[in-house]
């Protein structure tokens, strides 16, 4: 197997496992697994169908069996816009092409994602706050405290994949 298809498979994994675990609120590797995998899946279309797919079963897990509801949950309210976020990230990790800008391309994919997954909460049936411009700016600063571990787990397990791929390719089977 390919370095890049194990360190990728490797990303999957955790990303799957830090998802289901019990974690730090938004420290997981999925936005490393959008960015990342985007960079390394020649397909566009492909990567985004690893995230959706990685996403899927955590949420089958996370929905269905670790807090569930007695019916059937496919999806949460808001994930659409979760999703999204993540699509986001692929977007711009297809772009990252040396440290340099796939650091401003990370932070960027980390702001839309904030900024989509929170209308997403915005717009839910759950949201505490009115359906005004004031209420969408008052959900935006109810999540800054989110926003730190999100970036910074994907620039973790971001760098550890890169650290992983380069490490990995100069090894001699």
């Amino acid at each position: 197997m390919m370095t890049k298809n194990k360190v990728l498979l490797g990303l999957i994994i955790v990303a799957l496992v830090s998802r289901i675990a019990p974690h730090y609120p938004n420290f997981t590797a999925m936005g490393a697994l959008a960015f990342f995998g985007a960079s390394r899946i020649k397909s566009l279309w492909g990567s985004l169908a690893l995230v959706v797919a990685t996403m899927m079963i955590s949420d089958l897990v996370i929905n269905n069996l670790i807090y569930p509801t007695g019916e059937f949950v496919l999806m949460y309210s808001g994930s659409l816009f979760t999703y999204a976020g993540f699509a986001a990230y692929a977007l711009l990790g297809r772009n990252a092409t040396n440290m340099r800008n796939g650091s401003a391309l990370l932070v960027g994919g980390s702001v839309a994602f904030f900024l989509l997954s929170n209308l997403g909460v915005f717009l839910s049936a759950y949201s505490l706050f009115p359906m005004t411009w004031g209420g969408l700016m008052a959900t935006y600063a109810a999540a800054v405290p989110f926003y730190a571990p999100e970036l910074i787990s994907t620039a973790l397990f971001s760098a550890m994949a890169y650290a992983a791929e380069t490490k990995f390719s100069t090894v001699k089977a």
